[in-house]
This record gives structure tokens, sequence and C-alpha cells, in this order.
């Protein structure tokens, strides 16, 4: 399995580590071959960790679509639920308008067929509808408000949905940077690194 850098850099260090020390001098002796292949390997691997760190950039448009599009769907879910509820409280207007319709009838065909006789119950079942209605009005009135409070609901989620897509935008892009430092620091810390291996190989092995 390939290693990547921070593993042949460690690896790099622990032959750097295990070198014999040269007599009377701040040197020390390593396998110069090892140490070569490992160099050659980490600067394989570079263009490896930047390609990642391209793919994440990439990705902050794949989040952010995403985020458009979980704000559309939720945009959408609230208004189709205002719809319904618009869409319930007509019918349930409709289906009470018919019922008291058919009530009115049948008082009047009984007030007919009954006469004087029935008058003064029909004056009572009168008042009573008179009361039904202006506590049917007084319930219409409330599905009004209910309606009303619905499309309020359905702006506060877009409103809120918006600046939640605006927060993760600017979370993803902090993210990022903050990603793109540690590796630009992490990698210029490496090269210094291995730069200076290189110095130490170099004066190791030149002939004196």
């Amino acid at each position: 399995m390939k290693q990547n850098t921070y593993q042949l850099l460690d690896e790099l260090d622990r032959i750097l580590s295990l070198g014999k020390k040269v007599l009377l001098s701040n040197q020390c002796m390593v396998d110069r071959d090892s140490c070569r292949q490992l160099v050659r390997e980490i600067t394989a691997a570079l263009p490896a960790e930047i390609t990642a760190a391209e793919g994440i950039i990439q990705n902050q448009a794949s989040i952010i679509s995403e985020a458009r599009e979980m704000a559309e769907q939720t945009k959408a879910e609230a208004n189709m639920r205002a719809h319904q509820t618009v869409s319930d409280a007509n019918a349930q207007a409709q289906s009470t308008l018919t019922g008291a319709g058919q009530k009115a009838q049948e008082i009047m065909t009984k007030s007919q067929e009954q006469a004087r006789a029935m008058l003064s119950d029909a004056k009572e079942q009168s008042a009573i509808m008179m009361n039904e209605a202006e506590k049917r009005a007084a319930q219409m009135v409330s599905e009004q408000e209910i309606v009303a409070r619905a499309q309020m609901e359905a702006e506060e989620i877009r409103q809120e949905t918006q600046a939640e897509a605006e927060k993760l935008y600017h979370d993803v892009y902090k993210h990022i940077d903050d990603v793109l430092v540690q590796l630009d620091r992490s990698i210029s810390e490496k090269l210094t690194d291995i730069r200076m291996t290189r110095q130490q190989i170099d004066q190791s092995i030149a002939p004196r």
C-alpha cells in the first residue's frame, strides 16, 4: 500500500535518527540509498497531497449547491403546506354552507306544515341558526388568521433557510482556508526539513 507524505517523512527521520555518529564531529553516517529512495517517494507523493487540497476546494461548489437545493425544497414544502391549509379551509367552509342551506330548507318545510302551531318553534330555530351563523363567521375569521400564520411561517422558514445557507457557505470557506493554511505550513516545514536533510546527506558523503 502506498505510503503518504507524512509516513515517508517519518521514515526518513527514523533513518536519520539511527545514523551512526562520526567521531569528533556533528555528522553521522546513514544509508544513502535508502534516504535517496525516500526523497524520491516524497517528491512523487507531494502532487497527490496538493491534488487532495484542490479537491477540497472543488467540493465547495457541490456543498453550496446542495445547500441551495435544500433551501428550495424547504421553500416548496412550506408553500405546499400553506396551499393545503387554504384548500382545507375553503372545503370546510363550503361544506358548512351546504349543510346550513339544507337545514334552512328543512326548517321552512316543517314551518309550512305545522303553520301557526309551530310558529314559536320556528322563531326559536331561527334564533339558533343566527347564533350558529355568527359563530361560523367568527370561525372563518379564525381560519383566515391560520392562513396568514401559515404564510408568515413559510416566509420565516425561507429567511431561516437563506441565513443557514449563507452561514454554511461562510463556514465552508473558513474551513477551506484553515486547511490550506495548515497544508501550506506543513509542506513548508517538511520541505525545509528535507533540504536540511539533503545538506546533511551531501556533507556526509562529500569526499574529504
